[in-house]
C-alpha cells in the first residue's frame, strides 16, 4: 500500500488561562482504523513539557524541541475503532499557558513502525529549515512541522510559506496577546527516498521557533488471491519497499506467481498448493528476510526463492507435503525446488 498524504484533522488554539488544548477525531469516514494519527503542540515556554491523553490507546512521542521561550511536541499512534470520535487532549505539566494543538492522519503507513525517522531543530529567524534525515526508505512520505512563539504581543506571525515540493495542509495561530505562538504543517507532493529535509518555510515575523522532519513509511503489500487459475500470472508490485506478503490459496497448473522485484522489506510466500507445472517466484531483489512456505508442492513445479549474488540472504525455506521426493539445490544465485534431476 502507497503511503497517503497528510490530512489535516483540526486544531485548537488557546488563550494564556487555558490549563490544555483539545481535539476531537472524527468519526465521518475521514479516519479509520489503521490510518497514523500525528499531534502536535507548542507553547511560548522552555520551561515545561505536554503529556497527552485520549482515545484507544497510548501515544508514543516523537521527542521534544525547547529553547528559553518555545517548546514542540509531537507524538503518534496507529489509529484503532475506539479512536474514532475521541478527544485528544494536551496538557502542560505546570500552570497555564497558550497552545496551539494540531491533530493529523496518513493513510497506508506501515503499522508496525509509521516514523521510521524524525528529528527537530531550534532556531530564532523569519524562515525555519527542517532538519535533513538521510537512508530514508523508497516510497516514504516527508512531513514537515514548523513552529515559532513570542513573549511580545505583537508583531505576530499571521501565514506560513511552504517550501517548493511542499503543500501546506493547514496553519493556525493563537489570538492577540503576549505569549502569541504558531504552528503549520505539510508533506511531500511525491513520495521521498534517500536524504530528506533541509526544507525553508518561511513566517512573516521573525521569532523563536522549531522545526522538524518526519519520514513516513509505506504499509505492507498483501495479495491474497484465493485461486491463480491455469495459465494465468500474477504479478506482486514491482517496487514494494514495505513488507510483502504472498498467500494464495491455490496455484493451478502452468500458472506463476512473482514476488515483487524488489522487496528491502520482509517477503512471506505462503501458497496452501502449488500444482503440477506451476511456478512461484519470490523477490528479485529481498536482503530483507524471506520466509517461504508452501503448504504442498505438487510434482514438476518449480519454486524459486530471491535472486541476489554476493549475498548472504536471510531466507526461511519450509517444505510442507510434495507429492514426490524432493531435493534443494543452490545453482550460482537461485535456489530451485523440484523434482531430483
Amino acid at each position: 500500500m502507497a503511503v497517503g498524504q497528510l490530512v489535516h484533522l483540526a486544531d485548537t488554539v488557546t488563550l494564556s488561562s487555558s490549563s490544555s488544548a483539545a481535539a476531537t477525531i472524527p468519526n465521518d469516514g475521514t479516519v479509520a482504523a489503521g490510518d497514523l494519527l500525528l499531534a502536535a503542540c507548542v507553547m511560548p515556554s522552555g520551561s515545561r513539557t505536554f503529556s497527552i491523553s485520549g482515545g484507544a490507546g497510548a501515544w508514543a512521542s516523537l521527542g521534544t524541541a525547547m529553547q528559553s521561550g518555545h517548546m514542540s511536541q509531537l507524538w503518534w499512534r496507529i489509529a484503532e475503532a475506539g479512536d474514532l470520535g475521541a478527544t485528544i487532549t494536551v496538557t502542560p505539566n505546570t500552570g497555564n499557558i497558550r497552545q496551539v494543538l494540531l491533530l493529523g492522519r496518513v493513510r497506508g503507513a506501515l503499522a508496525s513502525n509509521p516514523v521510521t525517522a524524525a528529528s527537530n531543530t531550534s532556531t530564532a529567524a523569519t524562515t525555519k529549515t527542517t532538519p535533513s534525515l538521510g537512508s530514508v526508505g523508497a516510497s516514504s512520505r516527508e512531513i514537515g512541522v514548523v513552529w515559532d512563539s513570542r513573549g511580545a504581543a505583537t508583531p505576530q506571525t499571521a501565514a506560513w510559506t511552504a517550501p517548493a515540493g511542499h503543500t501546506r495542509r493547514a496553519q493556525a495561530f493563537t489570538t492577540s496577546g503576549s505569549g502569541a505562538c504558531s504552528a503549520a504543517w505539510g508533506d511531500s507532493d511525491t513520495t521521498v527516498s534517500g536524504t530528506i529535509g533541509s526544507r525553508v518555510w518561511t513566517a512573516d515575523q521573525s521569532a523563536l521557533g522549531s522545526a522538524w522532519t518526519l519520514a513516513v513509511a509505506p504499509g505492507e503489500q498483501t495479495l491474497e488471491t484465493a485461486r491463480v487459475e491455469p495459465t494465468a500470472v500474477l504479478y506482486a508490485p514491482e517496487l514494494a519497499p514495505g513488507p510483502a506478503t504472498l498467500t494464495p490459496a491455490r496455484i493451478e497448473p502452468t500458472a506463476a506467481l512473482y514476488g515483487p522485484v524488489l522487496a528491502p522489506g520482509p517477503v512471506t510466500a505462503a501458497p496452501a498448493r502449488i500444482e503440477p507445472t506451476a511456478a512461484l517466484y519470490a523477490a528479485t531483489l529481498a536482503p530483507g528476510p524471506v520466509t517461504l512456505t508452501p503448504a504442498t508442492i505438487a510434482s514438476s513445479a518449480a519454486l524459486y526463492p530471491p535472486v541476489l549474488d554476493g549475498f548472504d540472504l536471510d531466507i526461511t525455506l519450509t517444505l510442507g507435503a510434495p507429492t514426490s521426493a524432493w531435493t534443494v539445490a543452490a545453482p550460482a544465485s537461485r535456489w530451485e525446488v523440484g523434482p531430483p534431476w
